[in-house]
């Protein structure tokens, strides 16, 4: 909402309206928010925060166990080709690709 426009809750539908002040034209318009009868908006909401932590908290562990079993996999090859070379007796350094120029 800026300085040209003023919001109108709707006594009907109970909708939120935002009206530009010079032409009295709809900017914006805002649904009804959908509210169960006999329910504490503020318990469904706190409710709604737990579950989404949760469900955060599980997905962030399972990337974290991922990304520590590719970290522990990499190493594995990692040492076994270190031992592949050292076994080989191969001492001669790789190409380096800026000489091929």
């Amino acid at each position: 909402m800026n300085e040209e426009s003023f919001l109108i809750d709707c006594p009907m539908c109970k909708a939120r309206i935002e009206v530009e002040k010079k032409t009295g034209k709809v900017l914006r318009h805002w649904e009804k928010p959908m509210v169960k009868e006999g329910s504490d908006q503020m318990k469904d909401a706190l409710e709604k925060i737990k579950d989404n932590k949760s469900r955060l908290d599980d997905y962030f562990s399972k990337a974290r166990g991922e990304m520590e079993r590719k970290k522990k996999e990499l190493l594995e090859n990692f040492e076994k080709e270190k031992k592949r070379i050292k076994d080989s007796g191969d001492t001669s350094r790789p190409i380096n690709p800026m000489d091929l120029d």
